[in-house]
Order: structure tokens, then sequence, then C-alpha cells
């Protein structure tokens, strides 16, 4: 049979949908709650702050006020002041009155009032000591915010002292003192103004005079213009700025006339074969006609012209013989033969004549065709004379620009040399602009003060008279108040340490998402009771433990959440095929052995052949929940002793069987690393649907883990108590070093009452580490008993020689290596 490798787990999921949660998440305080959670921790701190609060309040001695009203008005006017752009208003501000009011003058003045005579007793003429105790009583308050833009001002003046009868005098001697400073400081400076205002323009006027003398003096001297306005004028410059201005117009028609030229060098080139089209291009160009009479229809004219006079000349030279004809045919008639001869001779005449004169006139035309011009030559030489004109032009701009540079440079040497004479001009202006200035402000001033003589600059009135003493102080609201306020700020800081050391769960969110796995189901809390049997019936399952609420209490809600369970069990197992699921818990006490047996009754229920075995070979409870102690088990299988099918045995409950755990050995950690513990399973994964195994707590021994690997899956069973965050992050972490596959958590005792800083209503559960502790009680049957503890070997059993070997192998300190086989 092949051994499993017990290092390598069949199923991991270290991360998952549920990931471990990091330290930061860990440690987030809900302060709602927490102060919620642990009110009588904040209502304690709250109760006894306020009962310290009243009995300050019954210690602190009574204290009275007095006050007046006083108006602090000013006659300066508003000004505006230059950074900020407020309007600042003549009023002294609160914190130079309340300087005069505290320096040495008014408290001397307040002192010697006749209405304080008869406290100087008290304070034994000490005025150190009186100014002492005003400071520390005296209060300048104003009856509005902003003060700024104000020219009047409402105050208040409070005085608090535990001596009634001081108050009121201590008010009405600093009011008349402080009226009295403000009116013995005031003195109207009104003729030193004017005089001081006099003075200065007696002083200004003759400079004024002599500045405008000596300003006359440069206009007359200086080589500048002044235009009407009176405004200095270089004349080289503004005749370098007309220049500047003309030379631009002029590159501006040159560039005009280099572009003008470029078209038509151009259209020349492009139509170098007709220059008629050029003409014509050059004339749409230029925006001029060109017209070229045609020389051949000149000649035509000129042809037919001379053969109409050449007609004319022979028609005149027979005219003598048509005159002789037409004498002989007057006298002879028609038919005489001297009229046909004349007729004849005339028919050759003109036969001859006319072709002496086309004759003449071919040669005459001829030689006036030699004569006259080829029209395209005409045409060539008119472009070329455009042409010719227009770059012509184009120098004659060149030649103007070159002039006006120079002419430039010229007049800007002679205004570069009148430019310190403007500088003279532009300071005497200048200086002259600011005496007139001083002169229009100091007779502005001047007309002020004449206009306003009754100015009194800042005083101070009083509004009311002081008040009578008044009761002030202490303030029960105010003491109490504030003694409840500590504590509740002291109650809520106790709330959070509690929360943070408390260290338990407060719902099921935060248990998935501290320990990175999903809740499976709740269990509530059950005492657990067999069915008792109508008379006359026997029941089945009477010796299996009461806790098994799935079959005693099969409607119940503590089997219905075991269905949950089983539910989310075959869900996590289905897409991998698993089918060996391991019980454990963090530590003694949550419930994992009746989780196990209820969860493999409730699977086996479900038809699927179920086998559960105890693998809790030091406190073997599943075993003794099934009853049966005296079967062989899991010791037996494991020492060869008999095979695995032999030690599963069947229940009243169909499908449903039992492997317990045996005898219990003294090396149970080593003797479930034998090579027999994962050849059973081998073999019992083929035999059986599912297989539980229920193993010892994770925080007290090491059987768990080591079991972990050869399982598909581990649920953990969990009962909320105080530390129980950290033990169950502690045992995850067991798990997930030997990368265990967690299906979740079962969460046990869910309704248990308890106190109230525990996840629905845990209570708090004393324990320790049970190391040393976590044995089976005297319950086991009488064929557990032994003489000497038994030693798992895989090769059968045999008992230690030495009581004292026996004791130090139970306890895992030495020992266990030289009965393992390798």
């Amino acid at each position: 049979m092949k051994v499993q490798q017990l290092t390598e787990p069949r199923f991991s999921d270290p991360s998952g949908a549920f990931a471990a949660p990091s330290e930061a998440e860990d440690k987030a305080v809900n302060i709602a709650d927490a102060v919620w959670r642990y009110r009588w921790a904040v209502a304690i701190p709250v109760v006894v702050g306020a009962v310290c609060g009243l009995l300050i309040y019954l210690q602190l001695p009574e204290t009275y006020r007095s006050t007046t009203r006083l108006m602090i008005e000013s006659d300066n006017q508003a000004v505006l002041e230059s950074k900020s752009g407020d309007v600042v208003g003549g009023v002294p501000g609160l914190d130079i009155v309340e300087s005069q009011l505290f320096s040495d003058r008014v408290m001397a003045t307040a002192f010697g009032n006749e209405r304080m005579r008869p406290f100087q007793v008290e304070f034994e003429s000490n005025l150190r000591e009186f100014n002492e105790v005003a400071i520390k009583s005296l209060e300048l308050e104003p009856e509005v915010d902003d003060l700024r833009t104000a020219q009047s001002v409402v105050a208040l003046l409070h005085f608090e002292s535990d001596v009634e009868e001081l108050c009121q005098p201590v008010v009405q001697s600093f009011s008349e003192s402080l009226q009295a400073y403000y009116n013995e400081n005031y003195k109207s400076n009104r003729g030193d103004l004017i005089n001081l205002i006099a003075k200065g323009m007696e002083q200004l006027h003759p400079k004024m005079l002599d500045l405008e003398a000596r300003y006359r003096e440069f206009r007359r001297d200086a080589p500048l213009a002044w235009d009407s306005e009176g405004i200095a004028i270089n004349p080289h410059r503004e005749r370098q700025l007309f220049l500047v201005g003309r030379r631009s117009e002029v590159v501006e028609k040159l560039r005009e006339k280099a572009v003008e030229v470029a078209a038509l060098e151009s259209i020349i080139r492009e139509s170098k074969s007709d220059p008629l089209l050029a003409l014509n291009i050059i004339g749409e160009l230029l925006g001029k006609s060109f017209s070229m009479p045609s020389t051949q229809g000149r000649l035509e004219d000129l042809q037919q012209g001379d053969a109409e006079l050449a007609k004319n000349n022979l028609a005149q030279e027979l005219v003598p013989l048509m005159i002789e004809r037409n004498k002989f045919e007057a006298e002879y008639g028609p038919s005489h033969p001297s009229v046909k001869v004349l007729d004849s001779q005339l028919e050759t005449m003109r036969s001859e004549l006319k072709k002496l004169v086309e004759a003449k006139t071919s040669r005459v035309m001829e030689l006036m065709s030699e004569t006259l011009a080829d029209p395209r030559e005409r045409a060539v030489e008119a472009v070329s004379a455009v042409v010719l004109a227009s770059k012509a032009q184009v120098e004659l701009l060149n030649s103007q620009v070159r002039e006006l540079d120079e002419q430039i440079a010229v007049e800007r040497q002679s205004a570069a040399k009148l430019a310190q004479f403007e500088q003279e001009n532009h300071a005497q202006l200048r200086e002259i602009e600011r005496t007139r200035e001083l002169l229009d402000q100091l007779e502005e001033q001047m007309a002020r003060v004449n206009l306003v003589e009754d100015e009194r600059g800042t005083r101070v009135i009083e509004l009311t008279a002081p008040s009578l003493a008044y009761k002030v102080g202490p303030s029960l609201i105010k003491t109490v108040g504030a003694g409840s306020i500590l504590g509740i700020l002291l109650g809520c800081g106790l709330a959070i340490l509690l929360e943070k050391n408390a260290n338990t769960f407060r719902d099921p969110d935060e248990i998935a998402d501290i320990l990175g796995v999903p809740v499976l189901t709740h269990i509530p809390f059950f005492k657990g009771k067999v069915k008792k049997s109508i008379k006359g019936d026997m029941n089945p399952y009477e010796k299996f433990d009461g806790s098994l609420a799935v079959v005693h209490m099969p409607a119940s809600i503590p089997a219905e959440a075991i269905r949950s369970c089983r539910t989310s069990v075959f869900f996590e197992l289905a897409g991998s095929g698993g089918k060996v699921i391991q019980v454990t818990s963090p530590l003694p006490g949550d419930g994992k052995s009746t989780i196990a047996g209820n969860l493999a009754c409730s699977i086996a229920q479900s038809g699927k052949r179920t086998l559960v075995i105890d693998c809790d070979l030091r406190r073997p409870q599943l075993t003794d929940n099934f009853d049966m102690a005296d079967q062989r088990g899991l010791t037996h299988v494991l020492n060869c002793e008999c095979e695995p099918l032999d030690a599963c045995h069947a229940t009243p409950l169909r499908n449903l069987f039992v492997m317990p755990s045996g005898a219990i050995p003294a090396n149970p950690a080593e003797a479930l690393t034998l090579p027999e513990m994962g050849n059973m399973m081998e073999m019992l994964r083929e035999k059986f649907d599912y297989i539980l195994l229920d193993t010892p707590p994770l925080l007290v021994v090491t059987d768990p883990s080591i079991t972990a690997s050869l399982v598909d899956g581990v649920v953990v069973a969990l009962r909320i108590r105080r530390k129980s965050r950290h033990n169950a992050k502690e045992s995850l972490s067991i798990l997930r070093s030997v990368h265990a596959r967690i299906l979740g958590i079962v969460i046990n005792n869910s309704d248990e009452a308890g106190s109230s800083d525990g996840y629905r209503g845990y209570g708090y559960y004393r324990y320790g580490r049970h190391t040393s502790r976590y044995y089976r009680s005297g319950k086991a049957g009488k064929s557990q008993k032994q003489s000497q503890p038994l030693i798992i070997s895989g090769r059968g059993s045999r008992t230690a020689p030495a009581a004292a070997q026996a004791t130090q192998t139970a306890m895992g300190y030495e020992g266990h290596d030289d009965h393992l086989d390798s």
C-alpha cells in the first residue's frame, strides 16, 4: 500500500477569496460601537466628572461684576489704507485704548479718586498692588466686531471681584480717569498747524518762482521747439520720424515694383514664342491696353486704293478718245467704221493700260511692304520697353531708399545731441509739478483748518452709569458641564482602550474580515438530552450522547445549523472532489467533537457513506459520544493489530461508521506521523464517500497540524470568548503554515448569555494553556485502564520498561524516535 507524504497537503487554499487581513485592518476600531458597547465605562467617568464639577462649584468663591458703557468717538476723518484698500476710521483701536486705560497715569488717577478712599486701606495705599488687581480683573469689551471703519465705538468696561462693594467704585473711578485722560490730553493745535502750513507755503513760493524763471531761460536757450500746448519737441527727431515714415512708403513701392518686374520677366520667359500674347498679358497685369495694327490689311487697303487711283487715271487718259468716238457715233452712227475702229482702240488701250496699272501697283505694294515693320517684332520691342521702364523705376526707388537712409542717419545723430536738453526739460517740469502739488496740498489743508475750527479729536463719553455689582460666578452649569465633558472624554478613551484589549469578535463580518475565511454556520447553545422512548418502543440511538442534536432533535435549530454547515462543506468540496474533512478548534471547550459528530450524522442522513475517526488520542470525546470506548480503534490500526475496516464500527444510524480512538497511547503525536496513518487514509478513501477526523485543539498540541496534510479541508470550531480573536488568528496561521485548505469557521454556542462585550452575547472564558492537562478523564472504559502507558510503533503494542520513561514520553519531551518506523 502506498504511503502518503505527510508534508504536502492534498488541497491548499492559502489565500482564496478570503485572504488573511493586514495588521492595519485588524487594529481598526469603530469608536461609536466601542462607546456603545462599553457605555458603562463612559457613564461612570461622566458621573464622577459631574460630581467633581459640583464639588468644585461649592468650593469656588462668589464673583461679582459691575459694568458701564463708554462711547469712544473721533472727529478725525476716515482714511483709505493703501496696502489693503480698506477705509480706516478715525477711532483708535481698543488695544490702544486698553493700553491707555492701564497706563500709570490713569491707574494713579483712578486709585486717587475719592470713591476709592474707603478701599485704599485694603490695599494699604499700595498702588502697585492695586494695579495688579485692576489689570487682572478689569476688561474692556467692544459691542461691535468691525472697528476699523467706525467713527465711534461703544465698549463695555467690566470689573470682577469677590468683594461686592469694590466693583462699582472701581468701574466709576476708571471711567472718570479715562475721560479725564482724553480731555487733558486734548489741546487745539490749530494755530500751530496754521503756522506750519504758512511757513511751508512761504518756503515753497520763492522756490516755485525760481523754478519757473529757470525754465523760461532754458526754453529760450535750448535748441528745442515747443508746440501750442507747451510740450518740448526735438525737431531732428520729428524729421527723423518723418523720414522713417517716408522710407517705409518708398520701400513698400519698391517691393511692389520688384514684384512687378519679376512677374514681367516670368511672362516673357513663358511667352517667348508669342510676343503678342505676352504683350496682352502684360497689359492685363498693368491695367493698360496695347493695340498693334495689322500690316496685311493695310497693304491690301493701299493696294486697293492704288488700283482705284490707277483706274481713274486710265479713265482720264481715255477721255479724248471717248469724246472723239462719241462724236463720230453722233455723226455717223454706231455702225460706222470709224466708230468701230475707235471702239477697238479704246478696248485695246483699256486692256493694256489695265495691265500696266496692275503691274505698277504690284511693284509699288512690294516696295511698301518692304518698308513696313513686322507686328511680332513691334510687340517684342513694346514688351522690352515696358520691362526696361519697370526696372528703371526699381532703380530709382532704390536710390531714393539709399538717400533716405543717409538723411535718417544724419537726423538721428542730430537728435541724439539734443537728448540732454529733452531730459533737462523733463526734470525741470517734474520739479515744478512736485512743488506745485505741495503748494496745492498746503492750500487745501489751510482751507480745511479754516473750515473746521471746532475739531476736538478723540474723546470718551460715559453712556450709562456703572451698574450695581451683580453675581456672575461661579456657574453651576459651566463647572458641572466641564466635569461631565471631561468625564465623557475620559470614558470614550477608556472604552476604546477596552475595545483594543478585548481581542474578541463582534459580528460575523468581522470574523470573516479578520480571519480571512468564511463563516459556515452559527450553532446556538443547546442542552443535549436523549429523547425518551415511548413505552413499548425502543430508541435505536439510546447510546448516542445527547449532544448529537441531529439524531435526538432533528427539527431543532442546532440540527438545522448543522445541516447548513453540511451544505456549505458540500459546496466547498464539490469542485475539487475532496472527501476527507478535519474538524479542529483553537482551544478545548470550543465544541469540535460535538460539531464533528453532528456533521458526520448529518452527512450520513443525506445518503452518503460516512466515516468519522476520533484522532484525538489524548481526550477522545467523540469516542465517548458514540459509546465506543471498549471497541477497537485508531491506535489498534496504527499498531497493526487489526485491519482498518475492522476498526470501522457501524452505528444504528444508516451510512454512519465510527472509528474510535482506541487505547490512549503515550506518544499520540508520533503515532499520527506513522506511515500506517497515510496508508489507512488512502484505503479508506476508496471505501467511504466522506471521512471526518476529530483532532485535538490547535493551540494545545501539534496533532492537528500533522493530520492537516492528510485531509482535503479543515473546519475550525470556534467559541467566542476573551482573546478569541488572537487565538483564532494563531490557529489559522498554524494551518496556513502547513498549507491546509481551510473550509471555514463554525461558531459554536452563538446565543449563550454572557457579558455584553462578546459577539452575540458570548461570555468570557477563563482558560490557560492545556498542554500538560489535555488528557482523558477517569471516565474511560475498563479496558482502557493500563498499568503502563501504551507505545504506538506500528509493529504491535509494547509498554515502556520504566514508569519514568513512560512519563517523559507522555509529556512529549524525549524518547519518541526510538519507537517510530522509518
